[in-house]
């Protein structure tokens, strides 16, 4: 690993300068992954490698010997620590690497090494490929008690905390700064309620995320949560856009830490701003227009040339026909948004949560799994570390009900995009004749409001009024009054092209108010992966008017017959 640990502790140009004591304390590993197991089973094989061992960063995550963020707590029966080797043992063999390594020169002159603490333990391993973001897995899976990356840094003395969203940029930070630094434990952009039990002794909190758009709504949002009256936001950047983007690509270039966090700003009031907390927001948008689209979509590239990416703030109505596959559209989208970390939540109204489940699980995986039992457990283990969740209602449900679910899922879970599938479904026995359009109104008003407050995408499934299958539904065809489309921000329509049995569909966008780009996306479903896969616009047949006659045509009648079949033409080609 001497080729990594000098990426890790070198100085030269595009290192990153962590010294070796500060990766020492924090317990970060060198060791092997195989590329080849989908699950560690045996730990060993973090430090003996196999034929398909690649290099890996090993993190661990801390935390007091009771199943407890709280000390002295009583220890619960139900926490599970590591198995062969304990976790002490492990931590220490991995640690050792990083002295091995460097000849003996790391030491633990600024600390005690986590394996020298007694009072903390390690309760879970990130294991992280080198060379690519793919090969990520954990040790226990599941079942473990929750640990922080960096927990057993800070003292019962420590008063501040630095919360970063990866491992290396904590180890970066507190390095340089001094005061202990944590990371988020799922994703750059979440912090689950059992993380927040871990930092309410702290009386300030340093918030420094990754320098982008979603950083920086991440850090609002997160900001609110802890309590914005000891929590200070961190800008790596500082207005600057060609500045680097967290604290550990600061501490490589070179940058000064210490003046950075000392550049800390607490959170402005949401409801009370002025132009100078707009300045840098709207200089951002200005200078990185790509970086404002929202998370693009990787199973449809073509789509984000349209839609451009899920942007927060915004609600998108999609409708079409009965039975073109409008939630096996969305579910597939809502997956891919997801594995890029976006938290979602799905209110499924008209289909159970497990049937629902059941299909995402089959179109993460790309195949049938109910065609191989075997792997259910391991698809099952995957699925259950992204951040998606899921409402627990179906049929007719008060939206008032259902808003209040919304917030707590927001606060508890960040939750950044919701689907409401489908609104009729939600709405259903609430009211009759015309009341029913002003009740459909009211919960779209609703969501709207929801949408701008909360900063989340909602995404809402409607039925339109009449099934039209063989022509173009334009926006007036969305069941419910004008102000359903009004407040959308976004409008689209999901239609069956060719005939009723053809698996292609068309995306059509009506309307988007980001910047007015409108269009359709082709795709077609494919069984075996379960999922739509998007194709180039099929080619139109021109209809050709053939007419029967028993002589010549004079010239008059074949002008005639001309014009008749490109009229014809023109008719198919509008359809």
């Amino acid at each position: 690993h001497e080729e990594i640990f000098a990426a890790l502790t070198g100085q030269d140009k595009g290192q990153l300068r962590l010294r070796p004591e500060a990766l020492a304390r924090y317990g970060v590993g060198l060791g092997f992954i195989d590329t080849e197991i989908p699950e560690i089973t045996d730990m060993k094989a973090l430090v003996e490698g196999s034929d398909h061992a690649v290099p890996c960063l090993v993190f661990p995550r801390t935390a007091f010997r009771t199943n407890s963020f709280i000390e002295n707590n009583t220890p619960s029966p139900a926490a599970k620590p590591l198995q062969q080797p304990d976790s002490r043992r492990l931590s220490r063999t991995i640690s050792s690497m990083i002295s091995d390594t460097h000849h003996n020169e790391a030491s633990s002159a600024d600390g005690p090494v986590l394996a020298d603490l007694p009072e903390f333990r390690t309760v879970q391993l990130k294991v992280v490929g080198w060379n690519t973001a793919e090969l990520e897995m954990f040790v226990p899976v599941d079942e473990a008690q929750p640990g922080l990356f960096g927990f057993h840094i800070a003292g019962p003395d420590s008063s501040d905390v630095i919360l970063t969203g990866h491992e290396l940029d904590a180890v970066a930070a507190f390095q340089e700064t001094g005061i202990p630094a944590v990371s988020l434990p799922k994703g750059p952009y979440q912090l689950p309620l059992d993380a927040m039990r871990a930092l309410e002794r702290f009386e300030r909190i340093y918030v420094w995320l990754d320098d982008d758009h979603q950083g920086a709504e991440a850090a609002k949002l997160i900001s609110r949560k802890l309590g914005v009256d000891r929590c200070l936001i961190v800008r790596t950047q500082n207005g600057n856009p060609q500045g680097p983007r967290s604290a550990s690509i600061a501490l490589a270039r070179g940058y000064n830490l210490p003046e950075i966090i000392e550049q800390a700003q607490p959170v402005q009031h949401d409801k009370v701003l002025d132009f100078s907390a707009l300045r840098e927001a709207v200089k951002f948008e200005v200078t990185n227009p790509d970086l404002i689209r929202g998370v693009e979509s990787k199973d449809l590239p073509g789509w984000n040339a349209i839609y451009k990416g899920l942007r927060p703030g915004e609600l998108t109505i999609l409708s079409g026909p009965t039975g073109c596959g409008k939630t096996t559209v969305i579910s597939q989208m809502s997956l891919d948004f997801c594995k890029s970390g976006v938290s979602t939540l799905w209110g499924s109204f008209e289909i159970p949560n497990v049937r629902l489940a059941t299909r995402m699980m089959g179109q993460f995986a790309r195949r049938d799994i109910s065609s191989n039992p075997a792997e259910i457990d391991y698809w099952s283990r995957k699925f259950e570390q992204l951040p998606m969740y899921f409402l627990k209602f179906h049929g007719s449900t008060k939206p008032e009900t259902v808003l209040e679910t919304m917030r707590h899922a927001v606060y508890a879970y960040d939750v950044k995009h919701i689907v409401i599938d489908n609104l009729q479904f939600m709405m259903s026995m609430q009211a009759k004749g015309i009341d029913k359009y002003d009740a459909q109104d009211a919960a779209i008003a609703t969501f709207r409001q929801f949408a701008t407050e909360e900063n989340v995408h909602i995404t809402v499934v409607a039925h339109l009024r009449k099934d039209q299958p063989s022509t173009d539904v334009d926006i007036n065809a969305i069941f419910g009054s004008a102000k359903v489309t009004q407040e959308a921000d976004n409008v689209v329509i999901l239609q069956r092209y060719g005939n009723s049995d053809s698996k292609v569909r068309c995306i059509n966008v009506l309307k988007n108010r980001f910047d007015g780009t409108l269009g359709k996306v082709y795709i077609s479903y494919e069984p075996d992966t379960m999922a739509f896969k998007e194709i180039p616009p099929p080619r139109k047949r021109k209809a050709v008017k053939i007419i029967k006659t028993s002589g010549k045509l004079s010239m008059a009648d074949r002008l005639m017959a001309e014009v008749e079949a490109a009229t014809a033409s023109d008719d198919t080609d509008g359809m």
